[in-house]
Order: structure tokens, then C-alpha cells, then sequence
């Protein structure tokens, strides 16, 4: 049986989250937030917040590359290697 107690209001989710309103309203419409819609208005499942914090907790922030060294000109056509292009280019006299 779901109580009125599980759900929080989106401001209070956000709060939770570190998100602005508008994000969590996002995640929300994504599926990647559980939640109900009344009306306008979404309530999200206290217990979703938690899992969703969990998740992200564990993700790492920076890809890990097992690669070293420049990348080939196949890989700098595909990534676009910003930094690769500009040590490239001639220099002016």
C-alpha cells in the first residue's frame, strides 16, 4: 500500500538532489527519476531519490582511457581532438 508519506514534492527532491527544480522535472519526464503526475504537479518517491544518488554515486566522473599516447588521424577526425589540431598547425614567422 503506498502512504502519502513516500512521495516529496519536486522543490523538495531537487533540494535532495543538488538540481534545480526544472532538471528534476526533467529526470522525472525521462524515467530516470521515478514519480507520479497529478494534474501539473509530479510527486517523487522518496525511495527513488535515494537509488537515484546511489546510482550516480557510483558512476566515475572522468571516462577512464586504457589508450596512451596521440591519437591517430582516424581518431582525430572522429573525436575531433581540439587540443591534437591546434598543436598541429604551422607556425607563422
Amino acid at each position: 500500500m503506498v502512504n502519502e508519506n513516500d512521495y516529496i514534492t519536486v522543490a523538495e527532491a531537487a533540494e535532495a538532489l543538488g538540481y534545480s527544480a526544472q532538471h528534476t522535472r526533467l529526470l522525472l519526464r525521462q524515467g530516470m527519476l521515478k514519480g507520479n503526475k497529478i494534474g501539473r504537479d509530479w510527486l517523487v518517491l522518496r525511495e527513488a531519490v535515494v537509488e537515484y544518488n546511489v546510482r550516480q554515486a557510483s558512476i566515475p566522473l572522468l571516462p577512464s582511457f586504457s589508450k596512451k599516447g596521440r591519437p591517430s588521424k582516424g581518431e582525430q577526425k572522429k573525436e575531433g581532438n581540439f587540443l591534437y589540431r591546434i598543436s598541429r598547425r604551422r607556425k607563422r614567422k
